[in-house]
């Protein structure tokens, strides 16, 4: 008798259907709590997370900009803005040094102004080694002033101021380099000024390009950082270079065979401006960028960063 009612209690057992309604009745209210207590920090983490990331991606492009801008050849920082976008070029160095100058007057190779088949010249001091090093097709720019001034315009065509190596060679403890005019096979493109023409073809030589304390530098292809802003925040900003040396400024995404690197997406807006001084051995670069995101219940969540850079632009 007493094992049939032990058996009868155990049958008895567990929960019956209303029970178990109730308590997935309760938990689903505990849930939905939860859910409102939870839900803010959570979101409030996720929006500052993607606001830290769009900081990082705009700072780490303008840290880039500066740095590379830093090393520009003076008075090559051009700056051109077409509807939304910017474009800000510059051409780069990694090295400079003196030449020997006719005017020393202890034998060598000078660098001649005077000269059209003139085409080596003798580095005075230390020598640029190492990722410094000037190798062929460098280019060779000496006072350059920018734009608008006869011979001393490294992006003018014919060039002035501007030529390309060509080969380096090494005897009795100096360094030579050979270059030539980047337009012209054996010419020496320093010397246009003394063998300039007037308009009816007569000898009409200006004064030669020299530089005051025979600096010269050594420079790579120049380089555009093109900006496109979209009011949508779905403009880019990318650095484009291989496309050559020109006089007049142009849209490097217009050309073909350039290559391009994207350095920021997400871009509402950029804002470039260049400052020159007067005397034009300073300039004063600003850089601004603007990245967007869409966010729940606002349009767009912005992040903005301005940078500014001093440029040393004694030639």
């Amino acid at each position: 008798m007493t094992s049939s009612l032990n058996f009868l209690r155990n049958r008895q057992r567990g929960f019956t259907l209303v029970e178990a309604i109730v308590v997935m009745v309760i938990t689903g209210i505990l849930a939905g709590i939860m859910v409102l207590f939870i839900r803010r920090p959570v979101q409030s983490y996720v929006d500052n997370a993607a606001r830290a990331d769009m900081g990082d991606v705009a700072e780490l492009a303008l840290r880039r900009m500066a740095r590379e801008l830093h090393t520009a050849a003076p008075n090559s920082i051009r700056l051109s803005v077409n509807g939304t976008t910017a474009l800000l070029e510059f051409i780069p160095t990694k090295a400079g040094g003196l030449y020997r100058a006719v005017e020393d007057n202890a034998g060598g190779n000078a660098l001649s102004f005077t000269n059209a088949t003139a085409l080596t010249f003798d580095i005075v001091g230390p020598v640029p080694a190492g990722a410094y090093g000037i190798a062929v097709g460098d280019s060779i720019i000496v006072y350059n002033l920018g734009t608008g001034f006869d011979d001393a315009d490294a992006y003018a065509s014919p060039v002035g101021n501007r030529a390309t190596v060509t080969g380096t060679s090494v005897s009795g403890g100096i360094t030579s380099i050979a270059f030539v005019d980047p337009n012209a096979a054996g010419k020496n493109p320093f010397a246009n000024a003394a063998n300039a023409k007037d308009a009816a073809g007569a000898p009409a030589p200006r004064v030669p390009n020299t530089s005051p304390g025979n600096r010269f530098n050594v420079a790579t292809a120049p380089v555009t950082f093109a900006c496109i802003s979209n009011p949508t925040g779905r403009g880019t900003l990318r650095r484009y270079w291989n496309y050559g040396f020109r006089p007049t400024q142009v849209d490097p995404s217009t050309l073909q065979n350039t290559s391009s690197a994207l350095m920021a997406d997400n871009v509402l807006g950029c804002q470039f401006s260049v400052i020159a001084a007067a005397n034009q051995h300073t300039a004063l670069i600003g850089m601004s960028i603007a990245l967007a995101r869409p966010t729940t219940g606002v349009a767009l969540e912005t992040v903005t960063l301005a940078h500014q850079v001093h440029v040393n632009n004694t030639p």
